[in-house]
């Protein structure tokens, strides 16, 4: 028992020290950029002072504009995925493989997914997916893929290279 002690206890030390070094300064500004994009771009003491010299508070969402030509574009532009044979393998791998994909696509309706991710990215500059083996349907298990809230994804602010573990 006091193994799993320890380990809950480095984690927890590992997470408060992850959040405290960078998650709350990007939860700040995810959450001004989010304000940004839906029109809400002035800070209440520079309204508040508006206020108080009977001025109004005027906002020409340019971002909303921008940002949506940009979403336009990604779902104009968006690729599909083949797979090709290389060094002598068979061509029937590949296609099998191809279609195999096009069925995990379908199934999490990929697409969506793909424009809700680019979305989070280009507002609040993060945007993940969760791709994981699902057995609710199958024992043989299924591929879902869901797009994560980029507020809950906590770095490690000390990682330089990809590591699941």
């Amino acid at each position: 028992m006091a193994r799993n002690d320890n380990l809950a206890d480095e984690q927890w030390r590992r997470y408060q020290y992850s959040r405290d070094r960078s998650h709350l300064e990007f939860l700040e500004k995810a959450e001004r950029c989010d304000a940004f994009f839906v029109g809400n771009q002035w800070l209440d003491e520079d309204l508040a002072a508006l206020n108080a010299q009977k001025r109004p508070a005027l906002t020409i969402n340019k971002v909303l504009a921008t940002l949506s030509t940009v979403f336009g574009e990604q779902i104009y532009n968006r690729t599909e995925v083949l797979f090709r044979p290389s060094a002598g393998a068979p061509s029937e791998t590949a296609e099998a493989l191809s279609k195999v994909w096009m069925q995990i696509s379908q199934n999490n309706q990929l697409p969506w997914v793909r424009s809700d991710v680019f979305a989070d990215g280009c507002i609040r500059g993060r945007g993940f997916y969760d791709v994981r083996m699902d057995f609710a349907d199958s024992v043989f298990g299924e591929i879902r893929v869901s797009q994560l809230n980029s507020k809950n994804v906590v770095i490690d602010p000390d990682a330089e290279e990809y590591d699941p573990d």
